[in-house]
């Protein structure tokens, strides 16, 4: 086992990419390319430039591909540290796991499958000053995202329909979740072991017990694929924009 740290950055690149079948099948989603670069390395060059020198990444489905096209992360500025899920643990269990491989007293945690211009190291100072049960980064409202509502002091307060009903009446402002979250350990201790997910076995105990889950809403880019065709037209649109992301 690793020495524990303050914090560590996860990449979670374990999921099947089912939703963009095509792109997704002709290569592992972390793969697929935009802006002449796989998906998966923007995430890392985020993590590079927020000061962290390795980044966790999980795997499951082609693992081989992705770890043999990415490798040992030199060429990236980071050491990787691969983790296989020879059965899949989910958003929250992959976290879980890592963190007993590669302890941590919180984690910043990125998706392999979206790429942001959000500076990370304002979310880790915001964190770090607050130090909730998790910061999540929200963005604009998108219709087919599930709502996440936060009261007037950046507290979220609702994910979805959970809970159904707040003990006070309160003004709520909605927003979208952006994948992109820094969670302590004491998030990482409402979920059971094995398979889990973040937000229903995670944010909702949270929730439940009145932790502070916290808000930190930015209004940059934050693009994310579910087709192929979308790839491509995002690759033409933000060109420039993904170049300086990559350095």
């Amino acid at each position: 086992m690793s020495e524990t740290k303050e914090i560590r950055a996860m990449v979670l690149a374990a999921g099947l990419g089912s939703r963009m079948s095509q792109g997704g099948e002709a290569r592992p989603k972390p793969l697929v390319e935009l802006g002449g670069a796989p998906l998966i390395k923007y995430s890392i060059a985020a993590a590079r430039k927020a000061g962290f020198d390795e980044v966790v990444i999980n795997l499951h489905h082609r693992a081989d591909e992705v770890q043999g096209q990415i490798g040992a992360g030199r060429e990236l500025g980071v050491r990787i540290n691969w983790l296989f899920e020879p059965e899949i643990l989910g958003t929250g269990g992959g976290v879980k796991n890592a963190n007993r491989v590669f302890p941590a007293q919180n984690w910043l945690i990125l998706n392999a499958d979206s790429v942001t211009d959000l500076g990370l190291k304002s979310l880790l100072y915001f964190h770090k000053r607050y130090r909730p049960a998790a910061t999540m980064v929200l963005t604009q409202s998108r219709k087919k995202y599930n709502p996440v509502y936060t009261d007037s002091l950046g507290r979220v307060r609702r994910i979805g329909n959970f809970p159904e009903t707040l003990k006070e009446e309160v003004t709520l402002s909605k927003f979208a979740f952006c994948g992109i979250q820094v969670v302590s350990g004491r998030l990482l201790d409402y979920l059971p072991e094995g398979f889990s997910r973040m937000i229903e076995d995670g944010y909702f105990r949270a929730l439940e017990k009145g932790d502070a889950v916290l808000a930190h809403v930015f209004h940059g880019l934050w693009l994310t694929f579910d087709e192929p065709q979308s790839l491509s037209q995002a690759g033409e649109k933000y060109a420039a924009v993904l170049a300086r992301l990559l350095r």
